[in-house]
Parts: C-alpha cells; sequence; structure tokens
C-alpha cells in the first residue's frame, strides 16, 4: 500500500510540474517586442528626450520648452513639466497607422481638463489618432466621434491614462478601443459611446506628445499590440510606492 501511494504521490507532482512548465511566462512589458516607442522623460538637460524601446524613436522638445527648465518630479523618476503652448515631436515617426491594433498610456498629473497626451494621423475625418481631453475626461477621437472616460481626472494627482484597440479588420470605437484608468476598466461617458466611425489612421503627422496640455507627464508608451487587462494593470502596480 506504501509503495502504491508513492507512485500516487510521484505522478502528482510530475503532473504538477508540467502543468508548471506549460503555464506562459508574464510577458516583460518594458522588453516586449510590440513596444514600438517609450519615452520615460527621465532627462534633467538638453531638448532631447530619449526612447527607451529598441527603436530610438527620439523625440525633440518644441516651442521653448526644455529639460533644463521643465523637468521636475514624476511618477517614477522625472516626467516632463508642460505649459501648454510647447510639445514633444518624434521626427519622422508616425506612430501605428491604418486599421491596426495598438495599446496607448502613459501617466498624467493636471488641473486642466484639456490637451492631447498623444496625437499623430492624417487631419481629416477618421484618420486621426488623437489620445487626451475630450470635454471633461481623458478619451479618443480619430477626428470623427470620440471615446473618453466617465472620470475627472484633473484633479492634481498622479492617474494612468490608456487606451486599447483590439485588431479587426474595420475596428471602431464602440466595438474594439477600451478605456482604463490607473489600471482598471475606466467607464465610458454615455454621449459618443455608440460611433461606429471606423478607425483608419493617416501616416501624414509625426507622433507629437502634450500638444496643448496643461501639467506633468511621464512614461509614455506605444504598443502596437492590445494589452490585455492584467498587462495594463501589470503597467501600473510595478510602479507603486
Amino acid at each position: 500500500m506504501s509503495r502504491m501511494l508513492g507512485y500516487a504521490c510521484l505522478v502528482v507532482l510530475l503532473f504538477g510540474l508540467m502543468g508548471a512548465a506549460h503555464e506562459p511566462k508574464p510577458v516583460d512589458l518594458d522588453k516586449d517586442p510590440h513596444l514600438v516607442a517609450w519615452w520615460p522623460f527621465e532627462e534633467t538637460s538638453g531638448d532631447s528626450a530619449a526612447d527607451s524601446s529598441k527603436h530610438r524613436r527620439n523625440g525633440v522638445l518644441k516651442d521653448g520648452l526644455s529639460f533644463d527648465k521643465d523637468s521636475a518630479s514624476g511618477r517614477m523618476g522625472k516626467a516632463l513639466k508642460l505649459d501648454g503652448r510647447g510639445c514633444v515631436q518624434i521626427p519622422g515617426y508616425k506612430g501605428v497607422t491604418g486599421t491596426g491594433p495598438r495599446t496607448v498610456a502613459a501617466w498624467i498629473k493636471t488641473t486642466h481638463a484639456s490637451g492631447e497626451i498623444l496625437s499623430w494621423g492624417l487631419d481629416d475625418a477618421g484618420k486621426m489618432w488623437i489620445f487626451g481631453f475630450i470635454r471633461s475626461g481623458v478619451g479618443v477621437t480619430p477626428k470623427g466621434g470620440y471615446l473618453y472616460g466617465n472620470s475627472m481626472v484633473h484633479d492634481d494627482a498622479w492617474h494612468h491614462m490608456a487606451v486599447v484597440v483590439e485588431e479587426a479588420e474595420l475596428p471602431n470605437l464602440h466595438d474594439h478601443a477600451r478605456l482604463y484608468k490607473d489600471g482598471r476598466p475606466e467607464e465610458p461617458h454615455d454621449i459618443g459611446l455608440l460611433d461606429l466611425w471606423p478607425i483608419d489612421t493617416g501616416s501624414d503627422l509625426d507622433v507629437r506628445i502634450g500638444r496643448g496640455f496643461q501639467g506633468l507627464i511621464d512614461d509614455v508608451r506605444i504598443y502596437d499590440r492590445a494589452l490585455s487587462e492584467d498587462e495594463i494593470e501589470a503597467l501600473v502596480k510595478p510602479r507603486e510606492k
């Protein structure tokens, strides 16, 4: 009997090890091959914002912005302070274009419900990708309809804001876009929720960070895939102080 019990324990142990071996390992979101741009804003001097992804899509601070005077304490390390006039432009980088899936995420701290967090595209209906304030919430518009959150985040506190567009032949805001605040799904505002305008982003404009924004921006990321809910949460939790 003891020998049979020993064999049974061994079988259970082997199956357990096999199951553990087949469990997917968590993706390191800092090294994800789909991380196509990442600006941590850790600089304290100069007017160039380094891209910490492998693509080296460095940004240029425009219209008088400089890390010498506009670097500030951030959510993690340093952040960039914007005054509503300057922005960061990424020369030659057009972002995720067409109907491609994407995730855009950033930490923000502001008292003003206005301005863009990140934008690119073609200045035409359905061809823009603008992530930022819409009315009093943060959301996204392709310049034809909009989807924005129900929360007020211009409260002078740090908030992690993200938007995800799932892969689809003709993605739209109603069926394929999801908003997140502080790592959790954000309740959409009623207005604009039923918009079926297709997202088909153009490739005319370079990526811009913080156009018209007043406040602090930190850890701006672009992925060319749709991050899961757990992955969005992972962008926030490891950085809690």
